[in-house]
């Protein structure tokens, strides 16, 4: 399998959106942040809300010349 050619906001997009809430939770297990679960679930809607638009801004995928 070899990479598409050009930038993919998508993946980095989706990419920085996971790590960010990889962040919080680590944070929350570390007692640094005090974060109910109240907020997880909006912050997952967020997360995929994110790769999702960065999917749709995207554009069709590229066809394989």
């Amino acid at each position: 399998m070899s990479p598409r050619p050009g930038f993919d906001p998508a993946s980095l997009i989706g990419g920085l959106l996971i790590i960010a809430f990889g962040t919080l939770l680590l944070l929350d297990q570390a007692e640094v942040l005090e974060l109910d679960w109240d907020y997880f679930l909006p912050i997952a809607f967020a997360v995929v809300g994110g790769i999702l638009l960065a999917s749709g801004l995207a554009g069709p995928p590229r066809k394989r010349p």
